[in-house]
């Protein structure tokens, strides 16, 4: 398994991935990434995008809207490397925090989150559709 940043050409791959995995996807954010502003890794496994993470970096804090991974490709680390290196990367621009939001009724994602050294840090009534969000957060050192 492999992790780059985003190009161009992962757009269908993503977008897949994105619709068939999130459950409140955001197109614009993934437009912003692949066109734009923000940061953006994917994780290839035998050559094949598998899963991608999307961030907005700011001087000192980076916020994660979205971390997605194949359904059938989950479970296998793709998740934990997204993440791992976009900390490496993070830290290499001096950024010292990373929040992201999570679905409060979704129990397997904030296991992964806070196996991953994140701490939930406040509880967002209404963030989704049809759910509240949690957000975490974790300190990088340097």
């Amino acid at each position: 398994m492999t992790v780059r940043e985003i190009r161009a050409d992962d757009r269908d791959r993503l977008r897949e991935i994105q619709q068939a995995v999130l459950s409140d996807p955001s197109p614009s954010v993934l437009a912003a990434a692949l066109d734009g502003p923000l940061f953006g890794l994917v994780a290839e496994d035998s050559g094949a995008v598998v899963g991608y993470l999307l961030a907005v970096i700011g001087e000192t804090r980076t916020y994660v809207p979205e971390l997605a991974v194949a359904a059938d490709t989950q479970r296998r680390g793709h998740g934990s490397a997204l993440l791992a290196a976009a900390i490496d990367r993070l830290r290499e621009r001096s950024v010292r925090t990373v929040r992201l939001t999570t679905r409060a009724d979704d129990p397997a994602a904030r296991a992964f989150y806070e196996q991953q050294g994140f701490e939930s840090v406040e509880r967002i009534p209404d963030h989704y559709d049809d759910a509240d969000g949690v957000v975490y957060e974790r300190r990088i050192d340097g």
